[in-house]
């Protein structure tokens, strides 16, 4: 639960500015910003460079358009952003479901990289809770929109986007904010040519335009999907669709705790370490659906953030359950 600062700035108002970036690990919870650290995007991207891998495979179905879109379904115990708990008040004893709803498009240009947008969509049950003259549960809306590309040689891609945080319950300078962010992903396993299980990492930048101006959040973040079907279990019922993907992020925020009066000086320190398990289920493959029909996945996450700034966040334990078409 973050606590209240003695200058009396609301959790809400505390919001605006902690808000600031929107790319999570699976199984985190927040706005989705494009991909995932490594995710399908650059491993799909660094295989479809030769042409002649598709003709070779009659079999195989090719898209007959680069357009692509996703939806994602889920159902959280907390929504937690940065180490920061927006969804719980004082005396909230058992949770109160928090639903969120992700949706995104993305044209693949092949020679210029892929353009997206995303919309993402945060519910509370007690919203009535933290804000009385509410008239209703939508918490937020945030709309991002994206650029990245692959530098093939370097199995890493580069993107860029901008984002608009809306909080509905809020009005005036404090229902909007904005942000600029920068991101690096890496997939060691395509760069090094590694058979064995190796660490996916990026890192990420973010800077508020608005409500916390030259106030900024940096991440670092490794994770690794370990597919049960690669380890001995390729011929077990269910576990073989079954993927596991351990992840960890650090969190580094840069002078814009000050710039609301959080904080009486201004300062650059660590943040959080958030620990992530994702376990995901490929509903499509395991029940042999065409490729062209879309994938979708369904499964369970359990994350711990633990607080590295004391004198804003506190440790945080949330988890929950996903369903993803794409």
């Amino acid at each position: 639960m973050l606590r209240r600062h003695p200058v009396g700035v609301g959790k809400w108002s505390v919001m605006c500015v902690l808000v600031l970036g929107g790319v999570y690990l699976p199984g985190t919870t927040g706005p989705i910003v494009a991909a995932e650290p490594g995710g399908e995007w650059l491993a799909a991207s660094a295989t479809q460079t030769d042409a002649t891998k598709s003709q070779s495979s009659p079999d195989k179905w090719t898209k007959p358009v680069p357009l692509s879109f996703a939806l994602r379904y889920t159902l959280v115990s907390d929504y937690v952003f940065r180490g920061v708990n927006y969804s719980e008040y004082p005396g909230e004893g058992r949770e109160k479901p928090n639903h969120q709803f992700t949706t995104s498009v993305e044209w693949d240009t092949s020679s210029f990289g892929a353009l997206g947008l995303v919309v993402w969509f945060e519910w509370y049950a007690a919203q009535d809770k933290l804000t009385p003259s509410y008239n209703g549960h939508n918490q937020e809306i945030d709309y991002t929109l994206y650029w990245k590309y692959l530098i093939a040689v370097l199995a890493t891609a580069l993107e860029t986007g901008w984002i608009a945080y809306t909080f509905p319950p809020l009005s005036g300078d404090a229902h909007t904010t904005y942000e600029w962010y920068l991101k690096l992903s890496s997939d060691a396993a395509e760069l090094f040519g590694a058979q064995e299980a190796v660490l996916n990492s990026y890192l990420a930048y973010y800077q508020d335009l608005d409500l916390a101006r030259n106030g900024s959040w940096w991440e670092a973040g490794v994770s690794h999907p370990f597919a049960l079907a690669d380890c001995g279990l390729a011929g077990t019922a269910v576990l073989k669709d079954i993927t596991v993907t351990p992840s960890l992020v650090l969190g580094v925020h840069h002078r814009y705790f000050d710039k609301l009066g959080l904080i009486d000086h201004p300062m650059t320190r660590l943040a959080n370490l958030n620990y992530g398990l994702d376990v995901s289920y490929d509903l499509s493959r395991a029940l042999g659906w065409p490729e062209q029909y879309g994938k979708v996945t369904v499964g369970g996450f359990l994350n711990f953030s633990q607080a590295l700034h004391r004198q804003l966040l506190d440790d945080e334990l949330y988890g929950g359950t996903t369903v993803g078409f794409a």
